[in-house]
């Protein structure tokens, strides 16, 4: 399995179709400037501390990222970066422009100059507490560029019960969910209890049974304080425990068209009841049939899911189940140059201006291992 190589020092020449005069056309401006908004590390978090892990998984992805849009001809590239934070270390963030944001500074109100001063925005936010949408809706409402899905559509993927209901309306196989008070199937074997609208594995417990995991979500209404005990229940979801591969899929849509980058497999650690998502194998297995049209059905179930999107699921023995849809960058973005040799943002720049997706040649390539602490390993 390949490593990552440090930041800035893969040097893989871009695909050769320059897809920036279709946004030039949009904004008017010979130089397209492209703001990028890394919720985490770009002062989201303002007034509460900025957990050491999840600053380490913001940078890789946007030292990629930048990485990528710096390849691209007539591109300025600045980025949010919150001032408690030491400057990037990343190469390839040297090459764009950093917004530093005070710690009192309110994070709406820096988001909202700072898309003013760019062409196009692309909000790398989580789902949780509607930051994602929120980000988006500000893009949209200042009349700038928006990389990513829709906030429709964002708001459907936020809630995992809502995603959940969506497609399996469109016969889409998936983890059911359930909420506390309600009626739980008697489903033998280990559940899951986790916010519907949460991020990745943050604040995901496992309990050995139903009983169990009713009874804890149950105790989470009854330790919190006064009217919030409701909306705090009502945020959570159940799901049993689906045995198989812990998969995803690095997906890019634009006017009907799918594309699957690549197959990862999660490397998950259950540490006392808590699940962690240790490393990602990037492009782990070739790209099958089956999943592209899988990518290409929840495509069209979610409308205005379009960009980059990633679709976690299970890979069982009677086919994929799907846990969620990330309705924006996801961490296995920061493997797919050195795994596949392609600029994912140049294809983004097609998709955000309706544009048909260049054409590539999908090869095999090479699996790459993305570990979360900062650093790769073979």
């Amino acid at each position: 399995m390949r490593a990552i190589p440090e930041a800035g020092m893969h040097h893989q020449a871009a695909h050769q179709v320059d897809h920036r005069n279709d946004l030039v056309g949009s904004v008017g401006r010979s130089v397209v400037r492209i703001h990028l908004f890394e919720f985490i590390c770009g002062g989201g978090l303002a007034g509460r501390p900025v957990p050491a892990h999840l600053a380490r998984e913001g940078d890789l992805m946007l030292a990629a990222l930048i990485g990528d849009l710096l390849e691209l001809p007539g591109v300025q590239v600045s980025f949010a970066r919150d001032a408690r934070l030491p400057a990037p270390v990343h190469a390839r963030l040297h090459g764009a422009r950093a917004c530093w944001r005070a710690p009192q500074a309110a994070p709406a109100e820096a988001l909202a100059r700072e898309i003013a001063a760019s062409d196009a925005t692309w909000p790398i936010a989580p789902e949780t507490g509607g930051e994602l949408e929120r980000a988006a809706r500000a893009v949209l409402s200042a009349g700038r560029v928006l990389f990513g899905p829709d906030p429709e559509a964002i708001s459907l993927a936020a809630s995992k019960s809502a995603t959940a209901q969506c497609l399996a309306r469109a016969g889409i196989a998936v983890v059911p969910c359930f909420r506390p008070g309600s009626t739980w199937p008697r489903i033998e074997g280990a559940w899951v209890v986790k916010p519907d609208d949460g991020a990745g594995c943050l604040g995901m417990r496992v309990f050995r049974n139903r009983e169990a995991a009713a009874t804890a979500a149950a105790a989470v209404g009854t330790t919190t304080a006064g009217g919030q005990c409701a909306e705090v229940v009502q945020g959570l979801i159940a799901q049993p425990w689906i045995e198989g591969d812990a998969m995803s899929l690095c997906v890019l849509a634009s006017s009907g068209q799918v594309d699957v980058l690549s197959v990862n497999r999660q490397q998950l650690r259950l540490r006392d009841g808590a699940v962690e998502l240790e490393a990602i194998d990037v492009n782990c297995e070739p790209v099958t049939a089956p999943l592209t049209a899988l990518a290409q059905r929840v495509a069209d179930t979610i409308a205005g899911l379009h960009g980059y999107f990633g679709i976690d699921f299970v890979r069982t023995a009677a086919g994929p189940v799907v846990i969620e849809v990330n309705p924006r960058l996801t961490s296995s973005y920061a493997g797919l140059k050195p795994a596949l040799g392609l600029n994912v943002a140049q294809r983004v720049l097609a998709a955000a201006t309706g544009a048909s997706l260049p054409s590539w040649r999908a090869h095999r390539g090479f699996p790459v291992r993305l570990t979360l602490n900062g650093h790769a390993s073979a």
